[in-house]
This record gives structure tokens, sequence and C-alpha cells, in this order.
């Protein structure tokens, strides 16, 4: 129950940020001179009132969370809806629109028992209809977007006036994380699925259960004005939050740094986080769910990856310490597992089972027949050249992460030649078509370990499966274990060996977990942030946010 995505389409996020500053511990949040301006903010008492002005890249689409199909939309919906779950700060699904939430003896089915003192902000109540409509939705022949492959499979029904239970066919202890998904009124929608993106409710009238509602949509959507929910509970203390689009990121960080806007976040270049390196602006530096890997190609019968002892030497022959800091500017925790260092799962041992060694990286790669000539420049075998094509984003930080695997990856006799494409196209033609040598790519995780989608055998159909793999079956076992139990310590057991096993499988080259930076201006109070974050739960406290007096 993974969703990747790619800047822009619905497959590859980019969360990464950059300065030009020393970067502090991973999870400590702001920097020290910001957290002592937090906690001097913090002394002061929040001022009911205000507007908040986030400065955001392009314009948003559909106000839905069922069809909003890219950032700026998503953002805006996480501050209007609602779902049943959310994120907790230890990363564990936790009620939000449910009250409770029971697994049945056979883990097959969960029982939710909704809030009976929730409205939406027309007033209407919140029932157990709304949520058998939006799931109605979700599983709709005419829901055609990715997010429909979730639902598939699983039967909803009402079991009470308050009681919605949800039936797998298969155990899944990650299934309360998919619940965070944002419940629609149905009092606002008729007709066919196709036409809730189009209604006004998915719009200028979008309303939810969250703390906002939107107030007003400019003619060329570049400024969307939310006002308070009147019965949000808790009741936000800013009266508005207000999003500002600008023709791109530069612009947007210059309107933050200007004091035009209040904040501002994403895929900061250097450039542009040295700009809002200012007395005036706190910087959150956060670790998010995403990793950014290498995707290689592992048809057996081409030459190069084939073996996975060649992969194996191709990852420790990458320094991902130098990579960090030379390009990153130290903004990413380096990764050689397959779950990103932030994980509650993540497992130490594994990730030291292939560190970084040049040497033994050459030694493996003459092994496996892959050697250098005594004048060539790159290690040859039947004649033929180790010279492959890495596909990247022609976008920050992915160009400058390709040239440099370029650099290190030519130091061992592997030489690398760099294809840079337009963000949409590195999915569209590459990436969801398998059609690469090798591709930079960087994937949204989510709150829960389980990656089923990418490595289990019965999941070839999906264009980031990587299966085939030495030792499948014990792969395929370790997944399936740790999705079974709901224990949260069998489910660490089982992904610590699926771990173990993929990194003697190296199906990619897993390079680092990026941190998402986000720069709000001083005015601004409470505001405060989980340690890991999807660039959407930037506004889950936000009803603690406040205009500093």
């Amino acid at each position: 129950m993974r969703r990747l995505r790619p800047a822009g389409l619905a497959l590859v996020a980019a969360l990464l940020a950059t300065s030009c500053q020393p970067f502090p511990a991973r999870g400590t949040g702001p920097t020290a001179a910001s957290s002592a301006s937090s906690a001097a903010r913090a002394a002061r008492s929040p001022v009911a009132g205000g507007t908040f002005t986030e400065a955001v890249a392009g314009i948003a689409g559909y106000l839905n969370p069922l069809f909003a199909d890219e950032d700026n939309a998503r953002d805006i919906d996480s501050l209007v809806y609602q779902g049943l779950t959310q994120a907790g700060t230890d990363q564990q699904p936790k009620p939000l629109l449910a009250r409770e939430i029971q697994l049945s003896a056979d883990h097959l089915t969960y029982s939710v028992r909704l809030r009976g003192d929730v409205k939406w902000a027309d007033g209407q109540p919140f029932t157990v209809q709304d949520v058998l409509f939006t799931f109605g939705v979700l599983q709709d022949p005419n829901y055609t977007l990715p997010e429909a492959a979730v639902w598939k499979g699983v039967q909803v029904k009402k079991a009470a006036d308050d009681q919605v239970d949800f039936t797998l066919k298969a155990p899944s202890a990650a299934f309360p994380g998919s619940l965070r998904v944002g419940i629609i009124p149905k009092h606002l929608f008729q007709g066919e699925v196709a036409a809730i993106p189009v209604n006004p409710a998915s719009g200028p009238k979008a309303l939810g259960t969250g703390p906002y509602m939107v107030d007003s949509i400019s003619s060329d959507r570049a400024v969307i004005t939310l006002r308070r929910n009147p019965f949000a509970q808790p009741a936000p203390h800013l009266d508005r939050v207000v999003f500002r689009g600008y023709s791109s990121l530069d612009a947007a960080a210059a309107a933050v740094a200007e004091g035009v806007a209040d904040g501002v976040g994403g895929m900061l270049s250097p450039a542009q986080a040295k700009l809002l390196a200012r007395p005036g602006l706190s910087v959150h530096h956060l670790a998010s769910f995403s990793f950014a890997a290498v995707f290689l190609d592992l048809d057996p019968t081409h030459p190069y990856f084939s073996n996975p002892a060649v992969r194996r030497a191709l990852g420790q022959a990458i320094d991902r310490q130098a990579l960090i800091r030379e390009v990153l500017q130290g903004r990413a925790d380096a990764q050689t597992t397959s779950l990103p260092p932030s994980d509650w799962a993540w497992s130490s041992g594994a990730s030291q089972l292939f560190p970084y060694d040049p040497e033994a990286a050459q030694k493996a790669l003459d092994e496996a027949g892959w050697t250098l000539p005594a004048q060539g420049l790159y290690r040859t075998a039947n004649g033929r050249d180790f010279v492959v094509e890495l596909v990247a984003a022609d976008a920050y930080p992915y160009r400058d992460v390709a040239r440099n695997l370029q650099r290190q990856l030519a130091a061992v006799g592997v030489g690398v030649r760099l294809k840079i494409v337009p963000v949409g196209q590195l999915v569209t033609r590459y990436l969801g078509v398998r059609s690469y040598q090798m591709a930079l790519a960087n994937l949204d995780n989510g709150p829960d370990p389980d990656q089923f989608s990418f490595w289990h055998s019965s999941q070839t159909g999906y264009p980031l499966n990587f299966s085939n793999l030495p030792r499948q079956g014990f792969i395929d076992k370790d997944l399936e274990d740790g999705r079974a139990s709901p224990d949260r310590d069998a489910r660490i057991a089982a992904y610590t060996d699926l771990q173990t096993l993929l990194a003697g499988a190296a199906p990619a080259l897993f390079l680092y977990e990026p941190h998402y930076e986000y720069a709000v201006n001083r005015r601004i109070g409470g505001a405060h942030f989980n340690p890991v974050v999807d660039a959407i739960d930037r506004f889950q406290y936000v009803t603690d946010w406040y205009l500093a007096s």
C-alpha cells in the first residue's frame, strides 16, 4: 500500500531541501538559533486572529483529497479534510475521525468506531454515510486514479450507526495508515464519480471537518484563501491561511525572504536556502519518509546487473557521506538498506553489511569477470565495456547527484553516461515502462515499513517491483510476516531479516533519505512538527499556530 510520487506526477516526490548553512542533527527540528527563538515565542500568549501566507510554486488543481493530483492541492486538502487516522509522533497511525479501531482475531477485519462530536464546516453532522460514500468512490469502477489499487478487494460495510468494518483478503498491519485518506461530505456530492472533481465542493466551496474551509479562489487560481472552520475541534488560532502561487520556487522563496509570505518549503536549491537564512525566519529541518535510490535493470538476459555480486560492488563503490556533503550539503542521511534511517523498522545491523569500500568493490568486480585492462578506462567482460546509462530528472538535486555518481563509479572502472530528462518523462518513458539501465528516483515510503509492492514476487505487474531475487522465497515470507502481525516487535524482526536479505540481493543502489526543509516567519508562533513528516504533514498541528504579538 505504497504510493510513489515523482515530482509533479503521482510517482517521484521531491522533498529534498538544501542550504549553505551547517545542518543540525536529523530530527532535531530548527537550528539552535531558531530553537531559542521558538522558546521565546512559546513564552508569549497566542493571539487569536491573523493570517498565515504560504508561498508555493505553481497553482492548485482539484481541492478534493480523492482527486488531488499535485502537491499544492494535497497541501490545501490537508487543512480542509481529515481522515479516519493520522500519523503520530512515533509514526504509528492514531485515530482522528475514528475514536477507536479494533482488529478481529483473524487479523482480517478492522472495525472503526466513529466520533460522534464532529460536524462538517457547514454545520451538518459527520456520519457513517460519509465514510461509506468516500470509500465507495475509491472503489467505483469509474475511479481510475492510482489510489484505486489500494482498495481493490477490500470489503467496506456499515456495522452500526457509528461503525464501519473494513475486511481484507489477507492480513495487513499497514492498513490503518491507508485510512489517512480524507473523508468527503456525501451531502455535497451528487451524480457520477466523474462529476465530483468539477463540483464546486471540490473547488471554491470546498469544506471538510478540518480546521479550515475554502473562502475564495482568485480567477487565475494563483491565490487560494482558507478561512477558519467554525465547527473545527480544536479551533485554530489563525483566522486565515492563504496559498499564493508563484512562477517558480525561486520566486516563492524570494517572497518569504522579503516578508511578502510567511512560509515556504520543499526542494530548495543552495541559492534558495541561502536566501532564506535570515534572522526573521526559522528554518525547520525534518527527516522525510522518502528515499533516493538508483534502480537497476535486473533482466537476467542483460549483461550488466544480473549478478548480485556486481550490484553489491557498485553499492560499495559509492561514498554516500561524500555525496551528501558535496551535493546535498548535509541535508540527508545515508541509506544502504531498503528502509530509510528514520523508519521505526530500520536495521542498523543490515545497514553495515556492505559499507563503503572501493577496494572491496574492485576486487568483487574482478572476481565477477569485469576486469580493468592495463591501458583502459573501463572494465570489460567478454569484449564488452562496462558502460551504462543513468537516467535522472532535470531538476535539483538529481542532476548533481547523477554527476557525483558518475564520478564515483568511474573511480572503480565503471562508465556512466548521463541522460537528463524532464521530470514527467522520467516516469512515463522510463520508470513506468521499465525502459532504463539505471534510473535515479526519489520515492515516498510513507510512515509504515511495508514494501510489499516493491519486492514481493506476486506484484510483478507493479512498475517498480523488483523480485526474482536471490532467496526470493525468504524475501516473500518476510514481507508476508511483516504485514501479517500487528505486533510491532514481530514486524521489526521480519523487516530486519528482509533488509538483510535485500542487502545481499542488492536490487537497487540505496543512497540517502532527504530531509524536508520548511522556512517560517518568526512572527508565527507555535509552529511545531513531528520528527519525520510527509510534506503535507507540516500542517498537522496548524491549530497550535498563532500570530505572535
